[in-house]
């Protein structure tokens, strides 16, 4: 029994603090609940809030490995530009012709050329001093020549294997005549025909295959070597005026 006392007196003690303690937790006062959060002092940093996102920029142009470049927009046209004095081309700038055909006339010692185009056909007769005969006619499909001029001029002829061949009349003589195709389409007549000085010029030139030029001017009537003619301008001077000389182009009813 003796054993038993102290055992007793410690649980006794145990319950009584039990009890003091639960009434001392019931009377509490309300304060020692938990107090909300207070705000944080002034100066101390906010928490970082979430940034709205920056309205949408669109993204440059960048071309990802493996994906075609962009088609480029298709350019505006440049305007053609307008061509200048020095493109536009000459009034003189010869035109083309078919055929032309150069050669001698036997007994008259002089140069003949002959130039068709469509049927056309003009040749010019000159022996460089003083003789000079235009004429005009027809070229055939069958090779046959047929020209007439001033006073009773004609030439009659055949073209054959490039060449041209036949008879001329004029001044009351009939000579031969042989001439052969330059194998240029580029005109070898020249022909100037103007009022200068109230005296009338009409002048020819024939461009020779060899480089070389040979012609008659007839000034008021008077015939005299033809200075030499610039095909490229078609000019010359004669008694210190400058006159301009045109390709010879055959046509139909051209006078001689």
């Amino acid at each position: 029994m003796k054993r038993l006392t102290p055992l007793l007196t410690l649980l006794t003690g145990t319950g009584l603090a039990a009890v003091l303690f639960t009434m001392s937790a019931q009377a509490a006062p309300p304060t020692a609940r938990s107090a909300p959060e207070a705000p944080p002092p002034a100066g101390a940093s906010a928490p970082p809030v979430a940034a709205s996102a920056p309205p949408a920029v669109p993204e440059p142009s960048v071309q990802r490995p493996g994906t075609p470049p962009p088609e480029p927009a298709p350019a505006s046209p440049t305007p053609a530009p307008t061509p200048s004095a020095t493109e536009a081309p000459a009034a003189n700038s010869p035109a083309k012709v078919d055929v032309t055909y150069t050669g001698q006339v036997g007994n008259a010692g002089a140069t003949i050329a002959i130039t068709v185009t469509g049927g056309n056909a003009t040749a010019y007769v000159c022996d460089g001093k003083s003789l000079e005969i235009w004429l005009q006619g027809t070229a055939d499909k069958d090779g046959q020549l047929a020209l007439d001029g001033k006073d009773g001029a004609r030439l009659t002829g055949t073209v054959t294997d490039g060449k041209a061949t036949g008879e001329l009349v004029a001044e009351g003589r009939t000579s031969t005549f042989t001439a052969q195709a330059n194998g240029s389409k580029t005109p070898v007549l020249y022909r100037a025909s103007e009022q200068v000085r109230n005296a009338g010029i009409d002048g020819g030139w024939i461009m020779l295959p060899t480089g070389g030029q040979i012609g008659v001017v007839t000034w008021n009537g008077s015939p005299v070597p033809a200075p030499p003619l610039d095909p490229a301008f078609g000019t010359t001077i004669v008694n210190g005026v400058s006159i301009t000389a045109v390709p010879v182009i055959p046509s139909a009813g051209a006078g001689s």
